[in-house]
């Protein structure tokens, strides 16, 4: 049972991933900034500074692994 629930965590993970990735081309193909949460505060950033967000979704993965 364990092992099906780590299945689908890492197929919600995924999906997760696919979606952020895919809100932040739009925004980066259309120039519109980003809200994103920084130290307890919802800041906006550039659309062009969007590259580091891709970073977060696996720093998870590996946090849920370990």
């Amino acid at each position: 049972m364990k092992k099906r629930s780590q299945t689908l965590t890492q197929k919600a993970m995924q999906a997760l991933t696919d979606a952020v990735a895919k809100a932040v081309e739009e925004h980066r193909r259309r120039g519109i900034p980003l809200a994103v949460w920084r130290d307890g505060r919802a800041v906006s950033i550039p659309a062009t500074e969007a590259g580091a967000l891709h970073e977060t979704p696996t720093q998870y993965n590996r946090k849920a692994k370990g």
